[in-house]
């Protein structure tokens, strides 16, 4: 089946293919407005300071900047009645 020809808006290369873009790497090229790029800062804001899994994340990264192997531990994963609270491993009585 061929397609019409057109002009790829990121490249100015003409096509015959399916859809405005030349290729799926020209269709993947975005430039995003003040206003997305303000709600997008939100939600990563909300969900690293708001969720658990955003805490792991943060861990993580501060544990690559300082080169240190700093991760939180979770108190299941530990088993046989140990846990983790302030950094300092601890064992139920």
């Amino acid at each position: 089946m061929s397609y019409r020809e057109k002009q790829c808006p990121t490249c100015g290369e003409k096509h015959r293919k399916r859809g405005p873009y030349c290729s799926r790497s020209c269709g993947n090229k975005r430039t995003w407005t003040d206003e997305q790029k303000k709600v997008f800062a939100e939600k990563k804001r909300k969900h690293m300071y708001e969720t658990d899994k955003g805490e792991v994340e943060r861990w993580q990264v501060n544990a690559k900047e300082e080169d240190e192997p700093l991760a939180p531990v979770k108190r299941e994963e530990l088993g046989y009645g140990k846990f983790v609270e302030d950094g300092d491993i601890w064992e139920e009585v």
